[in-house]
């Protein structure tokens, strides 16, 4: 069975207010990039000690004063230093904040009172020694650490200009192994001096304005200074011209691109220019505005460092358009006041126009060029939605809007009090599969983006040799921070409130949960409820404090790891965590669930993990671990030939590591030589696959990985075909066909003449699969074979005429079921985020669907909701290219069942047969699919456990999103038997 538009001061004050936003949002923009590593920097002496600390103070609202700390700071052979300064920073919410400061005693001791609880940074300094920090977690009561302080070594660093000039001010940036960069700026001669660094190699980067940032890598200190050399950057003339081709004056160029945004916009002088200067090496669109018309957009204009270039707009007449936003789709749906609208040509570009209806719910934008556009709305109540196509030509456009629902809920602990002061956040998935991920931070980020972007781009304002706006964007916020004041929003913040109450709306329609954040608990995340438009649900949430998780990163001979990456995420629920560890390698997480996931990567390569282990965290206690990194092994040589021996190059390797407790994906391509090298892998178990066009692919699997690896690739077969349809007597044009390989999926589109070619193929069986819109889908099994001079013939592939069935689904009360799937035979359970799948439908609100591409003959046609089950209709009548109406199908009301809580998993469908457990269906577009993954595969273990049953496998297929999972798998081949293989496949989200 299957798995279940005002006066010159006034705009004076508005082009201020829009800078002031303007830096806003790119701080804003930029701290979300951050962690709270980045919330801290390394000044320099100048602020040590008794100077301004680089961060605010402990907040108020932080409560748990407790904690007391006595840091003992040493040198290298363990004597105490004496008049260290020892500083605290407590993290909250990804944030640092300055906590205490103290000099060392004779005993090199410093004792710290009334730290608040949770994870804290400690940092010690002395007189010509290495910065040293640890990272732990406190607790009330006493807590002892160690921090070592090392000669220091010393880097000078002279920047200058391409005519080898000195450049004064300029930033630099050196950033080591410890997390905290070392920041400075050049003073006379263009010189910078850093004498606290800890061990080499370094990251060096200098930027300026009017220079490209430059970056040099592996730097280590020597007896001369680092010179780096910053080249100047580019500019643009446009000129702008009318119709007739005379100078357009006057006229308002936009700008947006690689090194500016958002869009700016300059006005040309009398002869049609207009100058952009000071941009980075990139692309940039340009556009030009006067009166009612406009010009064309000109895109991805390429801008290389110290190039002057000219471009050339032509102005032509423009369009204006009447949008109006309504409450819903029906014919007398009323207007919508206040709606904030977009319009947006060509579906995609750097320059939308803004809006804001009136009272008739109705605002008209322009001038945009000839071609189609987009327009979306938005308005207090309401959810956003998919945007609505602007067909050229169009004058006025409708745009109806989606009610939002409300969440009602409460917070407490686990021992039944409230919990005041925890945010909210609310995910899933709307009717259409899209994915749902809103909170009151990305709510009132989109009111202030619009708010910003209503007056349009604000105006360039040559500053030195850069166009931009007038003063320098403001350092990240770290902590408390004043902000302009939000605009004013529809209903109240989603935070629970003093009794741990809250009210979260509008929130888009669908299946969702809510995740709910305190810094004093572990973040959890609610059960799973299907909300209806202007509907209502509730939710209970028991958070609990959790655990304290402290460790140290190592090498196999014990020393201490800085600047390792630290990936903490819950084995059950969304909590994911990143930390680095700090100079003497520690790291440390407050508010840990009981079993987490704990994933280490090397300083060098965060993106690699090389380390991961599963840890149990007792519930209020600490507990400490060690992550010895494995010795890095030996790389393998790869070199790819043909059949003939000679090299090949540009081929796609794509490895994957068989081993459990080893995360290796990477994905290579070789060389001229046909030669490419993979890191730290010998003696894996690996399953590569290679790819390149005109050569079949190639998967090979090793048990174990030798140092050198040789592979060959022969030409590629292609396979041909024609689809037809009404028993052969119609060539069917645009016919979608796919043959599934173990690289993944290969697609073609029939031509005029119903033809079809499929290339780069491997000898082989395969599955194929054959859909157009009015016909019932062919599934078959066919071999490849031949050569490369003579492909493979499908031969015809005949579509039968399809019918249509219509109906609605109910629940056990008769009443009708919005949002159910209905499909022929059996409907996919787990789908991943974005729209249905063909063959899928889903009921409108009145519990009704029409299911197209349905084969003539009888066929039994099943509902399912993830709420109330599914149900099959009995056997219905289908005739070609009629529809079969009145059929119904009532759910039993058995679908709410506890699902494995994981942040991702497979999006397979999963089937029981004679107590094994079979793949049931592949939605396409799924990572399942481009791992290999067909249907009636049987699922035999999952990362080397053996599963029996559907719910024993999704268990083990549900996890961190971090983490994929290792299956093995069987397929029957026919007269070649049964064959067992193994592969690595991505979790991603899905919904149910």
């Amino acid at each position: 069975m299957a798995e279940q538009d005002k006066q010159p001061a006034t705009d004076a004050a508005r082009v201020e207010r829009r800078s002031r936003l303007d830096a806003v949002l790119a701080a804003i923009a930029a701290l979300v990039c951050f962690f709270a590593a980045t919330t801290l920097r390394d000044l320099g002496p100048r602020f040590l000690p008794g100077a301004p600390i680089p961060a605010p103070p402990v907040p108020a609202w932080v409560e748990g004063r407790g904690a007391e700390l006595t840091a003992t700071v040493r040198d290298e052979q363990g004597r105490p230093i004496q008049d260290a300064t020892v500083r605290v920073f407590a993290l909250r919410e990804d944030r640092a904040y300055f906590a205490g400061e103290l000099r060392s005693d004779p005993a090199g001791e410093a004792r710290f009172v009334g730290l608040p609880s949770g994870e804290a940074w400690i940092l010690a300094y002395g007189a010509e020694r290495a910065r040293a920090s640890t990272r732990v977690a406190l607790e009330p009561g006493p807590r002892a650490v160690e921090l070592v302080l090392r000669p220091a070594k010393v880097l000078e660093v002279i920047v200058v200009d391409d005519a080898d000039r000195p450049l004064d001010d300029a930033e630099v940036t050196v950033a080591t192994a410890d997390p905290l960069p070392f920041v400075a700026t050049t003073a006379e001669g263009g010189r910078a001096r850093f004498d606290r660094l800890g061990a080499a190699p370094y990251v060096v980067r200098a930027s300026t304005l009017g220079f490209e940032d430059t970056v040099r890598t592996g730097i280590v200190p020597g007896p001369l200074p680092l010179r780096i050399r910053m080249d100047r950057l580019g500019a643009l003339t446009v000129r702008v011209v009318d119709a007739a081709g005379q100078p357009a004056g006057g006229a308002t160029v936009l700008a947006a691109g690689t090194g500016l945004w958002p869009a700016r916009s300059t006005a040309t002088d009398a002869s049609g220019a207009a100058r952009i200067a000071g941009l980075r090496d990139g692309v940039y669109d340009l556009k030009a505005r006067r009166g009612a018309d406009v010009s064309a957009t000109a895109f991805a204009v390429p801008v290389r460092r110290g190039e002057g270039k000219e471009v050339k707009l032509v102005l032509g007449p423009g369009r204006h358009v009447r949008l109006l936003v309504t409450d819903g789709d029906g014919e007398d749906a009323p207007g919508v006041k206040g709606a904030n609208v977009v319009l947006v040509e060509q579906g995609l570009s750097a320059f939308p126009l803004h809006g804001r209806t009136g009272d008739d719910g109705a605002v008209t934008l322009g001038p945009i060029a000839p071609g189609y556009a987009s327009a979306s709305a938005l308005a207090a109540g309401f959810v956003p939605r998919n945007a609505v196509q602007v067909g050229d030509g169009a004058a006025e456009v409708h745009i109806p809007l989606l009610r939002g629902g409300a969440i009602v809920g409460e917070v407490v602990d686990d021992r039944g009090y409230p919990v005041p002061g925890a945010t909210i956040e609310v995910v899933g998935a709307d009717a259409e599969g899209m994915p749902i991920d809103e909170s009151t931070a990305m709510s009132e980020f989109r009111e202030e983006h619009f708010e910003r972007a209503l007056p349009g781009p604000a105006p360039l304002i040559p500053a030195g040799e850069l166009g931009v706006m007038p003063g320098p964007i403001p350092d990240l916020p770290r902590g408390d921070v004043s902000l302009p004041a939000a605009v004013a929003r529809s209903g109240e913040p989603w935070v629970t409130r003093g009794d741990g109450t809250f009210r979260a709306e509008p929130v888009t329609p669908g299946r969702v949960h809510v995740i709910v954040r305190h810094p004093e608990y572990v973040e959890t995340i609610s059960e799973t409820v299907t909300l209806q438009p202007g509907g209502e649900a509730h939710v209970r949430v028991v958070m609990r404090q959790g655990g304290l998780l402290e460790g140290r990163v190592l090498e196999e001979d014990r020393k201490p790891v800085a600047g390792a990456r630290v990936e903490l995420a819950a084995t059950a629920g969304s909590l994911e965590r990143v930390t680095y560890s700090a100079d003497d390698g520690t790291f440390a997480f407050a508010a840990v669930p009981d079993e987490v996931l704990v994933s280490v990567a090397r300083p060098e390569s965060p993106a690699d993990v090389v380390a991961r282990l599963v840890v149990q965290v007792p519930e209020r206690e600490r507990k400490e671990i060690e992550v010895v990194l494995p010795k890095v092994r030996e790389p393998v040589a790869i070199h790819v030939a043909d059949d003939r021996g000679y090299p090949l190059d540009r081929v796609e390797v794509r490895v994957l590591s068989l081993d459990v407790a080893v995360p290796l994906r990477k994905t290579l391509f070789t060389d001229d030589d046909g030669d490419v090298v993979l890191p730290d892998a010998a003696g894996l178990p690996l399953r590569l696959s290679l790819v390149r066009s005109g050569k079949s692919p190639r998967v090979e699997q090793v048990d174990a990985a030798p140092k050198e690896l040789r592979l060959d690739m022969s030409p590629a077969l292609r396979a041909t075909g024609i689809v037809t349809g009404r028993g052969g007597r119609e060539r069917l044009e645009g016919a979608l066909v796919t043959l599934f390989s173990p690289t993944g999926p290969r697609r073609a589109t029939t031509d005029a003449d119903g033809a079809f070619t499929i290339a780069d193929l491997a000898p082989g069986q395969a599955r194929v699969t054959v859909s157009r819109d009015g016909f019932a889908p062919a599934t078959l099994r066919v071999a490849i074979a031949g050569d490369a001079d003579r492909p493979a013939d499908l031969g015809r592939i005949d579509l039968s005429e399809a019918g249509e069935v219509a109906g609605q689904v109910t629940d056990p009360r008769g009443d009708p079921v919005a949002g159910a799937r209905v499909a022929r035979d059996r409907v996919p359970t787990y789908l991943p985020l974005g729209p249905l799948p063909p063959g899928v439908v889903l009921t409108d609100r009145d519990g009704r669907f029409k299911l197209g591409g349905v084969p003539e003959g009888t066929a039994v046609i099943e509902a399912y909701s993830a709420d109330l089950g599914r149900a099959e209709s009995p056997p219905v009548e289908v005739r070609a290219g009629r529809t079969t109406e009145r059929v119904r199908i009532a759910l039993p009301g058995d679908g709410a069942r506890q699902e494995p809580k994981g942040a991702g998993s497979l999006a397979v469908t999963l089937g029981e047969e004679r107590r094994t457990v079979v793949v049931a269906t592949v939605p396409p577009g799924s990572e399942a699919e481009e791992a290999g993954l067909e249907p009636g595969d049987r699922l035999l273990a999952v990362n080397g456990v053996e599963v029996r049953s559907i719910e024993e496998a999704r268990r083990r297929l549900t996890g961190p999103l971090s983490e994929d999972v290792v299956v093995m798998l069987a397929r029957d081949e026919g007269s070649r038997g049964e064959t067992r293989w193994l592969t690595r496949i991505r979790r991603e989200r899905v919904r149910r």
